[in-house]
């Protein structure tokens, strides 16, 4: 699927969230500068704002205000206001033209209306006399709202609209194939002009593909969106138009910031150490081989004792010293801790690594270890 960015609201700053939500769409899809030639004559273009209210109570408004840019400059949106044929889909509400203030005036006949959660209507502005210069018009929807018997307010949603070149053109922006093994590869496609600057941006990387049509992404392990976003004009006012298409992994790899297991846990791979995991939740341990038990009976103060891990795993510790130190060898080949606690808690360990168990006086210590694969 092929989403569309054609808006952004710009107005994240305001104090006074509006009540009703707004979308927008225009035709065609993107605008079209008109051309510079003033003996030409004018594209046309339509804007359709779709209106609704997403709460479960009803927000009483006074009117809607659609203000529109007119003139010659690159945020311009239209040439002439009077041109415009403007319409909302509300009955007993109108529209006329504010000319002194270039803003479209949706009211109701009374005083105000309720607009509940299934009100839904659209604001359209059609024979839009397209500006001549390309680049990035702002559509500023104001409200006055209110809830309850709160004052009414003004409330803000800013839309920024492109004006492309007329040969300018990005479409069929595709993924294939669109649901992958883990680890798959995809080919994206896309058609586009040459009259712009591309970006493909994924999972926070951000590549440079202008003077490419295609792009093979090989080793995806997860759900992906790819966005392909085109810039084109004045770089002082650029615009900007945005494609997306998505991939689906089977089996995707995972990413969490913590996990509760309430049952059997099943661990088939490799595991990552970041800091202590506590598995006490699960029932029953299911791992890939069974339990190794390392046991001393011979610590002294003084003499550490040492027990190096053959393979990747989970290990506990049980002891009657004073603590224990889980080691990694550094860059230079120096034994460095990776872990330095006093808790008997499971460990995440990786092959090659090192527990270290010291005590205070003589005593034992057992190394319970679950390994992931086959020990070398």
């Amino acid at each position: 699927m092929t989403v569309v960015m054609q808006t952004q609201d710009a107005d994240t700053s305001t104090t006074n969230d509006p009540l009703l939500s707004y979308q927008i769409t225009t035709t065609p899809s993107p605008l079209k500068a008109s051309p510079e030639n003033p003996q030409a004559p004018e594209e046309i273009g339509e804007v359709v704002i779709s209106v609704a209210r997403q709460s479960g109570t009803q927000a009483d408004v006074e009117w809607i205000r659609v203000k529109v840019p007119a003139g010659t400059m690159a945020p311009d949106l239209a040439t002439d206001l009077t041109k415009i044929s403007p319409r909302i889909s509300l009955t007993d509400w109108t529209v006329r033209l504010d000319a002194a203030a270039k803003e479209f005036v949706c009211a109701p006949t009374g005083s105000h209306a309720p607009i509940g959660p299934d009100t839904g209507f659209t604001i359209q502005l059609s024979d839009i006399p397209i500006s001549r210069k390309v680049g990035t018009a702002p559509i500023t929807v104001t409200e006055s709202s209110r809830t309850g018997s709160s004052a009414f307010q003004d409330r803000l949603t800013v839309f920024n609209l492109g004006k492309f070149p007329a040969d300018f053109y990005l479409r069929n922006f595709l993924c294939e194939p669109s649901i992958i093994n883990n680890g798959g590869d995809v080919k994206l496609t896309w058609e586009r002009s040459a009259n712009a600057t591309y970006e493909l941006l994924y999972g926070g990387i951000n590549r440079d593909v202008t003077n490419r049509t295609s792009l093979d992404i090989e080793g995806i392990k997860s759900d992906t969106t790819f966005y392909l976003r085109a810039t084109t004009g004045d770089p002082s006012n650029p615009v900007v138009r945005i494609l997306s298409t998505q991939v689906t992994v089977l089996r995707p790899d995972l990413e969490v910031g913590s996990l509760t297991v309430h049952g059997d846990t099943v661990l088939n791979g490799l595991l990552a150490a970041h800091g202590p995991v506590d598995l006490s939740q699960g029932k029953a341990l299911k791992l890939f081989s069974e339990l190794h038990l390392e046991y001393t009976s011979s610590i002294k103060p003084g003499t550490p004792w040492t027990y190096d891990f053959p393979c990747d795993g989970i290990a506990r510790m049980e002891h009657t010293g004073t603590g224990h130190r889980i080691l990694r060898t550094n860059d230079s080949g120096q034994w460095v801790p990776v872990i330095n606690t006093n808790e008997e808690v499971p460990h995440p360990v990786r092959k090659g690594w090192r527990v270290e168990i010291t005590t205070s006086f003589s005593g034992h210590a057992y190394v319970y270890f679950f390994p992931f694969g086959a020990r070398s």
